[in-house]
């Protein structure tokens, strides 16, 4: 079956003959140009000159004779434009551009559909001015409001302003460059050579694009062909044929055969087509059965030139390459890849990131400290380990941080911790990563310097053949080129580029619409596109990928500054004309096709609805009663889930684990050791045979554990001169006084002063001061009535190590801690153990000793 482009090259062909090198071929995007060119080439008897084949936007551009902007130029001439109007001066471009971009993209719908754009902001300043209340009086309005209402009656001198300022350096956006080609269409017609103008494979016109198709057929000097199905053409319910139906309507598309041309067909009311609708649940398990799916198709047919794999989603694209088989010989992907998606992109942006977090921290005054979680994430990339070619360094680094606990690291704290074990060649290779940016130009230079570095080192350890190396070089092209645009803005707008803040967002801005094209042979083998590169080509076998509503067609976002009903009446683009524009692209991707794969997501999470598409349900309940060929088949998979097996993990006791326990005996068990062991004997030998422990880590907020330790040393040291003394009330109650200094004093030897000035590390310090002075309160009702009974009170020891030795088996076995206090009250010898956490009466009372060595809730008591 020949496909639309087929028809239309033999059309024309037929049609103009010789003279069709002297056309001009209109097409959607520049993919359907291609697809163009190759049939041409098949039906073409003779060498000739190929006509001229342009994209729209293409055609637009080269008819305006103006320099279209790219949109982050666009935001800050927008931006400069409001300023020198001066109602916004004091605005930032940071504050600015998370607006500025809404205004753009209206500015730019505006001229597109050649609206006039002082009636639409007059009409928009009152209703503002009614949802105000305002009827042009400000005297009750508070100064928001009167701020909110001026910023409505500018959007009008905004947009003449902006404008003019882009036509006076011969630049446009757009739309701009539509409205002018569609003022001026026959005058710059006429400066080009073209015989006929032949527009086909379009279906939604914005107002320009129909004028100025409108104006060339009026004048015989194009033509127009469309692409349609009887099914959705016919029937007025369709949303898929609305635009073509309207434009059939006027007069101007409908005259004659000569300028208008329809092919019409009723494929998918009579074609015979097999379609699967798949529900599976995750978009990777989608992208895993679209690779099985491909697989069928190869074992059945080697050459899947006439297979399209199409995302809905265009997040999907790295997913389904990796699902598909490893022995395709051929494939051509159209979109590119993201470029925030790769590893180099991360690793600047935790750069710019640390930086900005330092300067908030630091409340934008120099020298900051770097926050210890985006210094460790930062030693522990692999691109650093790149740049300094040392990990151990970094490993060691990284591990005197966390046991120094350093939770604000400054430049001559991470240069001294280098130095202190490494060379200082290896700190140097990173100083201008940790290096104080007094400016935006110190991060963009800091950007280029790691560019460099990284393409050095990776250099000099390339070889032959990897394509993992080739791919970072690709990546860090790509960012030397983003580097050079910046350094570009940041020279033409030094005045709006004034903080590390506002470079990091222009620099995501551009990193985030920037992709990289993919190589290869365009017309061969299985062809992997998005929804809108799939206009005007036609495909045997088709796999639709994330066919759920909101994505297909997508979700009705309103990012726009003009209310639904204004947009509606002056004939702007609104979410119902999108949802038919998508109807068309989605009925008209089957149209020709006989094998058809639809897949849905069926999980209900934030990525997708788990609802299928709405066009998924229009198939099963309206095609099959025109059809009778046609095969719908539903199908809903699961991934089958594998049980773990809960067996026990047992360790065998083998001899050189018994020779381990020998060696842990004489050296000596401790009670919190032998407590593991009655917990979990399993527990016992990961941490005292295996010798596995937890990774230190920086403890930000003062933990349960340092509490602990923090109370039991400030009490040590508040008795330590009172060993084999009685001690009285008098003594206790200098303490009390003594108390606070201490405290301060012992949490100064792990934390510095800022880290325990202020927020949870402040209220833990207050806490331990609460338990020992409570402490020490209830001392001195101890001593009080203690002395009543002539029983004094004695310390004979703090922090006592003791220690003894058994034979078991014939086998030396150590028991050994430390005891927190030995006292005397009279006569009585009191063994303690001081506990900052909970304890209640039932851990440490005993009524049997047999259960102290099994019950889990004497734990207390058994380590006492």
């Amino acid at each position: 079956m020949q496909s639309f482009l087929e028809k239309t090259v033999i059309h024309l062909y037929d049609k103009y003959g010789d003279d069709i090198s002297e056309l001009c071929i209109v097409v959607p995007n520049r993919r359907a140009g291609l697809f163009f060119k190759n049939h041409l080439a098949s039906v073409l008897k003779k060498t000739s000159w190929a006509p001229e084949i342009v994209a729209t936007e293409d055609f637009i551009a080269l008819l305006a004779e103006l320099e279209i902007v790219d949109s982050t130029t666009l935001l800050f001439e927008l931006y400069e434009t409001v300023k020198l109007i001066g109602e916004k001066e004091d605005e930032t471009f940071d504050e600015f551009s998370k607006w500025g971009q809404i205004l753009l993209n209206d500015f730019n719908e505006i001229d597109r559909y050649l609206v006039d754009a002082s009636q639409l902001f007059g009409n928009l300043k009152d209703i503002k001015e009614l949802e105000a209340w305002s009827l042009n009086s400000e005297e009750k309005l508070t100064d928001f409001q009167k701020q909110y209402l001026t910023f409505w009656k500018l959007l009008g001198t905004y947009y003449t302003e902006f404008k003019n300022r882009l036509l006076q350096k011969n630049q446009a956006y757009q739309g701009l460059a539509y409205r002018i080609v569609a003022n001026e269409i026959e005058e710059r017609i006429n400066k080009h050579s073209w015989k006929k103008i032949i527009f086909c494979g379009f279906n939604a016109l914005n107002k320009a694009e129909e004028n100025i198709i409108k104006t060339l057929l009026n004048t015989n000097k194009a033509e127009i062909i469309w692409d349609a199905d009887s099914y959705y053409l016919d029937n007025k319910n369709q949303e898929a044929g609305r635009f073509i139906r309207k434009y059939n309507e006027q007069t101007v598309f409908k005259n004659t055969a000569e300028r208008n041309t329809i092919f019409l067909e009723d494929l998918l009311s009579k074609k015979k087509k097999s379609i699967t609708i798949i529900g599976i649940a995750k978009n990777v398990a989608q992208a895993k059965v679209a690779g099985n799916i491909v697989a069928d198709l190869q074992q059945e047919n080697n050459n899947l030139q006439n297979t399209a794999l199409v995302l809905a989603d265009e997040n999907l694209l790295f997913p389904v390459l990796h699902s598909l088989p490893s022995n395709l010989a051929d494939i051509n992907v159209t979109m590119g890849y993201p470029l925030k998606n790769t590893p180099v992109a991360g690793y600047f942006d935790l750069i710019l990131s640390m930086h900005e977090n330092a300067l908030k921290l630091s409340k934008g005054k120099t020298p900051y400290s770097y926050y210890y979680t985006d210094v460790i994430k930062l030693l522990s990339h692999p691109y650093t380990a790149v740049l300094l070619a040392n990990s151990k360094a970094l490993k060691s680094v990284i591990q005197i941080i966390q046991k120094r606990n350093i939770v604000f690291a400054s430049v001559t704290t991470i240069a001294s911790i280098f130095t202190e074990k490494f060379a200082d060649s290896d700190f140097e290779k990173l100083q201008p990563i940790f290096k104080y940016w007094q400016n935006p130009n110190e991060g963009l230079t800091c950007i280029y310097y790691l560019i460099n570095g990284l393409k050095t080192e990776i250099i000099n350890n390339l070889e032959s053949g990897d394509n993992k190396t080739n791919l970072e070089l690709e990546y860090l092209f790509a960012f030397t080129k983003i580097i050079k645009r910046l350094d570009v803005l940041m020279q033409n707008y030094h005045t709006s580029i004034t903080d590390l803040k506002t470079l990091k967002g222009i620099f995501n801005q551009i990193v985030r619409t920037t992709t990289l094209p993919f190589y290869g042979e365009p017309l061969m083998g299985l062809q992997v596109m998005g929804m809108l590169e799939t206009r005007t080509l036609d495909f045997k076998n088709i796999i639709l990928l994330s066919c759920n509503e909101d994505i297909l067609p997508s979700a009705k976002t309103s990012n726009s500054f003009i209310p639904f009903e204004l947009k509606r009446y002056f004939g702007l683009s609104t979410h119902s004309d999108k949802d038919a524009i998508f109807a068309y692209h989605f009925y008209r991707l089957l149209q020709r096709a006989t094998n058809i794969y639809l897949l849905y997501n069926t999980e209900l999470d934030a990525l997708g609805s788990g609802e299928k598409s709405r066009f998924l349900t229009q198939l099963i309940y309206e095609l099959p009663k025109v059809n009778p060929h046609i095969t719908i088949t539903e199908k809903l998979l699961n991934i089958p889930i594998t049980k773990n097996s809960n067996e026990p993990i047992n360790i065998i006791k083998t001899p050189e684990i018994i020779e381990l326990l020998k060696q842990k005996a004489v050296y000596g068990f401790s009670p919190s050791l032998l407590n593991k062991y009655r917990n979990c004997s399993l527990q016992f030998y990961f941490h005292a045979i295996a010798g596995l422990k937890e990774e230190e880590e920086v403890e930000e907020t003062i933990g349960a554990d340092m509490l602990g330790n923090m109370v039991h040393q400030v009490l040590e040291q508040l008795y330590q001169p009172f060993i084999d003394k009685k001690i009285t009330t008098t003594h206790i109650q200098e303490l009390k006084k003594n108390a606070e200094t201490a405290v301060n004093e012992a949490f100064e030897k792990e934390y510095s002063k800022s880290e325990i000035s202020y927020g949870k590390n402040l209220l833990t310090l207050k806490v331990a001061l609460k338990f020992i002075v409570n402490f020490l309160s209830a001392e001195i009702k101890l001593i009080t009535d203690a002395d009543k009974n002539s029983q004094p009170l004695i310390i004979k020891a703090l922090e006592q190590e003791l220690q003894t030795s058994l034979i078991i088996n014939n086998i030396p076995v150590t028991i050994k801690g430390k005891v927190d206090r030995i006292d005397s009250l009279g006569k009585i010898i009191r063994i303690i153990d001081y506990k900052t956490g909970k304890a209640e009466e039932k851990e440490l009372k005993i009524e049997d000793w047999d259960n102290i060595r099994t019950e889990s809730v004497l734990a207390k008591s058994f380590q006492l």
